[in-house]
């Protein structure tokens, strides 16, 4: 009986003793495989590349389709490369007669430009159930009820798969699309602007629709539900019917873009995921009622020819790419900039990629775990936020960001840049008190920009994670002046010492005040002037203090800021109608040019009235001009002086205060090779590599279970149970 409760104890003891104390989300022995693995804190809700205009989301879309053309993994300034396509087609001009002309002839007698793209041949889709066919040759997959599909949880459940070769008619298909009203594009209102009968098409679309429409109305009967009968059962556009001129089609493999004027940034517009190729098997399958109420969608279940396709979407849990065994040829590069040599980042040139066969993505929705996983070596790299940067980040050689101690210990690398963004913040030039181009009210923007210091927000909000803002044009972009010839001569001082860019004085704003006509901050009938800042409510814990920082300073020259949060949807019709007086915005670059930023401050392009992306509703006809002169040029001194010109008159009228340019700090462990931040494109991941074996190690030696603590818990239970056995000992033996 004493053996028996001894061994019970004993039994009951051992049972504390974890057989893991690890974290690891991944299942046994996944890290010596070459996945890549990191996190996302977002969901995307739109696979789409129609429709996709988010970063996050463009992390997924970009790995998936392709366009006929990507940059240069290495390159910098970014240079266009053939993707999909044989070459990077030169642009053919022609004038109203229809005869070619030169470039070096007047842009006003271009009518019309041809850019023609020849495909590569023998490129391959994924395997999709989409291609399947029966022994006819038709879909296999072809008016299935819900109940054929009712146990798939994706499509790649369907028993049967098929691909076939990549065509011209795919891209043309894809360009189509972006006019198609119901999908709302969010790049259809620019490209209408170049592309030929862009407008025409979509006029085309809606006359399908509505008579479409007309006709299931008329079908249904006084109870159709229009809203409901296209939710459960949509309208498939027959989108090639119309006629087209801006996306030709040649041959099997050969397409043609056709725009009404000179427009050399159609390159970078082809090298986004609006211009990849789309299947129309695709649409058909995705179309289906039945895959409509299984929500089987493109938004959700992309179809292309990328080095990777989605296999699992659970956008509330994890998402995986794996990689697509179908993938045509594709190389990393040969040669880069100087310096990636010596950085390693040419050890893999000529090889064949991808490299990673799996990307393993898990939400985390709090910084702090997501940190933590990232220290156990359980993600390859990270960014940092700031509720961490001092874990990861010593500033004590002045300026200079180096890692920490524990950083090096790890063998964790820093990569740091400035990223092509602009933040900044909007004042609505239609607005009664802000708004106009008289001298008055320039001066008081002016001051408001003056006592926005942001080399003091980016010290306490960014942990000095940024550049402070001169002009629309960030560095990196061709235009961009760094140092005392970039100065915004209105609202800041060079300063040579720490050679950065420092905001005047706040008795200049308060000069300036004056002679806006607001001494002191008061009105002519000496109330205080009062300005409200819009923004949409989200729940933002940061919000709070960022916009009260705000009203501080601006308290310093007399103006009282006050909030009015909306939600997203009134806030956005606020800015359509115009009804608002200051607000935040920011621009990532779209692509490397400096048109891409300078065309929000172009007048023709005002939300309110022409429904564009010039949200200021800013419209100075000196600046136009200027803009329209520099818009389609190639860069040159001739440009640069063009802009120079147009930056100091926004500069001067000041519609907008130039907040800053993010700089990046990205993270990466030892076994995470070949990677470069890449600003332009999300397509890198094919690139890089990952040293598994030696990932596996590190986690092993990073993540010992701490075992102290069990045992002292353990050694205490055994010497509180010792008293226990040897009275059960004594009363068995009568002692």
């Amino acid at each position: 009986m004493v053996k028996t409760r001894f061994w019970l104890i004993a039994a009951t003891l051992a049972s504390l003793i974890p057989v893991s104390c690890s974290n690891n989300p991944y299942r046994d022995g996944e890290s010596l495989e070459a996945t890549y693995f990191s996190s996302f804190s977002r969901p995307p809700s739109k696979l789409d590349p129609a429709t996709s205009y988010w970063m996050h989301e463009a992390a997924i879309i970009d790995q998936i389709y392709e366009p006929p053309f990507q940059y240069h993994y290495l390159k910098r300034p970014y240079e266009i490369i053939p993707l999909t396509a044989e070459e990077v087609p030169k642009p053919v001009y022609y004038n109203k007669e229809g005869a070619i002309i030169q470039i070096n002839g007047s842009s006003q007698d271009i009518t019309r430009v041809e850019y023609t793209v020849r495909i590569k041949p023998g490129i391959k889709y994924h395997d999709h159930p989409c291609f399947a066919k029966d022994e006819q040759g038709n879909p296999l997959y072809k008016n299935i009820s819900l109940r054929d599909i009712k146990h798939y949880k994706s499509p790649y459940d369907f028993e049967h798969k098929g691909t076939r070769d990549l065509t011209a008619p795919d891209y043309a298909l894809q360009i189509r699309r972006l006019a198609d009203p119901r999908l709302a594009s969010p790049v259809y209102s620019a490209l209408k602007n170049y592309i030929a009968g862009m407008e025409e098409l979509q006029e085309s679309y809606n006359k399908m629709l509505e008579d479409e429409r007309a006709r299931r109305k008329e079908n249904g009967g006084a109870s159709y539900n229009q809203e409901k009968d296209e939710r459960d059962n949509p309208i498939i556009l027959d989108y090639m019917a119309p006629p087209f001129p801006g996306a030709e089609v040649i041959n099997g493999l050969t397409y043609k873009i056709v725009l009404k004027r000179e427009y050399p940034q159609i390159l970078y517009w082809m090298c986004m995921h609006f211009f990849a190729a789309m299947p129309q098997e695709a649409i058909y399958f995705y179309g289906q009622p039945a895959m409509v109420e299984k929500q089987f969608v493109i938004n959700q279940c992309p179809v292309g020819t990328g080095p990777y396709y989605l296999s699992c979407f659970k956008p509330n849990e994890v998402m995986i790419l794996e990689r697509n065994s179908n993938y045509h040829e594709d190389f990393y590069p040969s040669e880069g900039n100087p310096e990636d040599a010596e950085a390693g980042l040419l050890e893999d040139a000529g090889k064949r990629v991808p490299f990673i066969n799996r990307q393993v993505y898990r939400l985390e929705k709090a910084t702090i775990p997501r940190w933590r996983k990232f220290l156990q070596g359980y993600y390859d790299n990270s960014g940092i936020e700031s509720d961490v940067f001092d874990q990861a980040i010593s500033m004590k050689s002045g300026d200079n960001a180096t890692l920490s101690e524990a950083m090096l210990k790890q063998g964790i690398s820093l990569i740091t840049g400035v990223s092509p963004i602009l933040n900044y913040i909007q004042f609505n030039m239609q607005d009664d008190v802000l708004g106009g181009l008289e001298p008055a009210r320039c001066k008081l923007r002016q001051a408001i920009s003056i006592v926005f210091d942001f080399n003091e927000y980016l010290d306490i909000f960014a942990n000095g994670r940024g550049i402070a803002g001169q002009g629309p044009i960030p560095p990196g972009i061709f235009g961009y002046k760094e140092g005392p010839d970039g100065t915004n001569p209105y609202v800041n001082d060079w300063d040579p010492i720490r050679k950065r860019n420092v905001n005047k004085p706040v008795e200049t704003a308060r000069r300036l005040m004056t002679e806006a006509g607001y001494p002191n901050g008061l009105k002519p009938d000496g109330s205080p002037l009062t300005l409200f800042y819009d923004h949409a409510s989200s729940g933002d814990p940061t919000f709070r203090s960022s916009f009260d920082w705000m009203r501080k300073r601006m308290s310093l020259i007399g103006i009282r800021l006050e909030e009015r949060g909306t939600d997203l949807s009134r806030y956005r019709a606020k800015h359509q109608q115009g009804h608002w007086q200051i607000s935040m915005s920011g621009w990532v670059a779209d692509y490397p040019d400096p048109e891409n930023f300078l065309f929000l401050f172009y007048g023709p392009n005002g939300i309110v009235k022409y429904g564009g992306p010039n949200y200021t509703n800013y419209d100075d006809p000196e600046y136009n001009a200027l803009f329209r002169l520099l818009e389609t040029m190639a860069n040159s001194p001739e440009r640069q002086v063009l802009i120079d010109k147009a930056v100091k008159i926004l500069q001067s009228q000041a519609p907008a205060v130039w907040n800053y340019y993010p700089v990046s700090f990205i993270l990466k462990h030892s076994w995470y090779k070949n990677f470069k931040p890449h600003d332009m494109s999300s397509n890198f991941i094919k690139y890089t590599r990952v040293d598994a074996v030696q990932r596996t190690l590190k986690q092993k030696e990073w993540n010992k279970p701490v075992m102290w603590p069990i045992i002292t818990i353990v050694s205490l239970l055994i010497l509180g149970s010792i008293p226990a056995i040897v009275l059960s000992y004594r009363r068995e033996r009568g002692l």
